[in-house]
């Protein structure tokens, strides 16, 4: 018992030591990586993350519309009816939501709507991409509670009895859809009415900043769609840092053997190379001391893996390991 606990023991220190030097040959890729990150690529990843969101809020859109092409147009259409105070993001996510609870999917009438939100929102002092929420979401749920948001008072058994009337039809025969189409009727003309009461539209202080911070939110866009190709890259490789640093959590004896001699492999490489490169340079970086004491740690922990005694030849290396 004594002796297999011995065994085991020995096995986990080898893992230990063995995770300790991989994350050792990481340590200078990691280094790299913190300083990028300090220079502002955190920023620009985020800034691809936000632009590949664009992307699949606009190939949405055409799928729901049922037509490729009409994004563009669609998105300047609600871009001008709300005075450029929403972000192509917001505009799109609160198309689709307009299209994905029914409510409306041409781009004329939903531009009406946009434009009907903003005006009623802003005399209650809401900004425009919630009072759009408030608008669409309401309709789309027939939920009192979010038109009230922006001052819409919707009764739903005086808006399907109304609707009964206009189609012959009595209030307890109306389908689903008939009662969602008397509640979006009956919505749009309380806004509209409520519309006639305000004076004509003028941009507040409120909208400018609004106008910033969309204009803010394209140049962020830009960036990032400008940038996606080369930081996509640089993402697949730093999956597989992580992937390769979880393997070692979970990889055999065998397994890391192959690890280890494929480190071993790369570090000796580039020792030959800083030989054939010395006196070239005035300072030689391709073999560092770190990389030697890397490369030691390698072929002591490869060693005991194989169960093979440490060589006289490598206690030059002792005082690395």
């Amino acid at each position: 018992k004594t002796s297999k606990y011995e065994k085991e023991t020995k096995k986990a220190g080898m893992s230990s030591r063995l995770l300790s030097n991989s994350f050792a040959t990481m340590r200078s890729h990691m280094l790299l990586f913190n300083f990028a990150m300090g220079l502002g690529v955190r920023q620009l990843i985020k800034f691809a993350s936000e632009s590949a969101k664009l992307k699949n809020m606009e190939t949405a859109f055409n799928e729901l519309s049922g037509g490729v092409g009409n994004a563009t147009v669609s998105l300047e259409k609600l871009r001008q009816a709300t005075d450029g105070t929403m972000s192509s993001f917001d505009l799109f996510q609160q198309a689709n939501n307009a299209m994905i609870l029914g409510v409306t999917k041409n781009s004329d009438e939903m531009a009406e709507m946009f434009d009907m939100a903003q005006r009623l929102g802003r005399a209650l002092g809401r900004d425009t991409a919630s009072s759009v929420e408030s608008l669409i979401t309401g309709i789309g749920r027939q939920s009192r509670l979010m038109l009230d948001n922006i001052g819409i008072i919707v009764k739903s058994d005086e808006a399907y009895k109304s609707y009964a009337d206009q189609i012959g039809k009595s209030v307890s025969s109306l389908s689903d859809a008939e009662k969602k189409q008397a509640f979006f009727n009956a919505t749009l003309e309380s806004a509209r009415q409520k519309l006639k009461s305000l004076p004509d539209e003028t941009l507040t202080t409120q909208d400018r900043f609004d106008q910033l911070s969309s204009s803010t939110s394209e140049l962020t866009l830009a960036i990032g769609n400008a940038l996606t190709p080369v930081l996509t890259k640089a993402a697949v490789a730093l999956t597989k840092v992580v992937n390769a640093t979880t393997d070692l959590f979970t990889t055999d004896d065998e397994e890391r053997i192959k690890i280890l001699k494929k480190e071993i492999k790369f570090l000796e490489d580039r020792q030959e190379k800083s030989k054939q490169e010395k006196g070239k340079f005035k300072n030689n970086f391709i073999f560092t001391t770190e990389d030697l004491k890397d490369l030691a740690n390698y072929k002591s922990e490869l060693m005991k893996l194989q169960n093979v005694d440490f060589p006289e030849s490598m206690n030059g290396f002792n005082k690395y390991v």
